[in-house]
């Protein structure tokens, strides 16, 4: 039996009872499960659905285990018995309660690698993970020299002129002051 048998009988036992499975697409995160179950009220699921037998591939164990420390049940399903009872334990269930355990398809908890100092490094990256943003937090006063708070537009618009008179001062008829070689 192939993967699209097994979530398209699932897309239609969510729909009749109640709920909606939309097919979760992104452009920019590999490795999301399959589909986003919503049941009323405010009942989300991760749904990742793989023929029987097929098992979720390392980046899709990240995603589900990253997803789950968000707070969200992520469940495997790739029987179409595990359907039903899938489906029971997400009406039954109440968010912010913990999901019940041993429904759909069994799933090996990811193996967290812990990351060690860098030898002659004097900090340890032990704390580090792939969990949060990629983005350094900024120091507001690197920031001084692109924007000042204080300043208003009137102000803007004299600095503007003052940038632009510099800049204008450096070229002659079309050649820059500094590219004109002097002896």
């Amino acid at each position: 039996m192939r993967e699209a048998v097994v979530e398209n009988e699932f897309v239609k036992a969510v729909r009749k009872a109640g709920g909606v499975a939309y097919k979760l697409t992104s452009q920019t995160t590999n490795g999301l499960p399959d589909r986003l179950v919503l049941f009323f009220p405010a009942k989300t699921v991760f749904v990742e659905l793989k023929a029987p037998g097929k098992v979720l591939r390392p980046l899709q164990r990240k995603r589900r285990y990253q997803l789950q420390k968000l707070g969200f049940p992520v469940l495997c399903i790739d029987r179409l018995s595990q359907i039903r009872p899938a489906i029971r334990a997400i009406v039954d269930w109440t968010p912010g309660e913990p999901f019940p355990e041993g429904i759909g398809a069994v799933v090996p908890e990811l193996e967290v690698a812990t990351l060690t100092a860098i030898p002659g490094s004097p900090e340890s990256l032990a704390d580090l993970d792939d969990f949060g943003e990629t983005l350094e937090p900024i120091d507001p006063s690197e920031l001084e020299q692109f924007y000042d708070l204080d300043t208003g537009p009137d102000d803007l618009t004299e600095e503007s002129e003052k940038i632009a008179a510099r800049e204008q001062s450096n070229f002659t008829s079309g050649v820059c002051k500094d590219d004109i070689q002097t002896t």
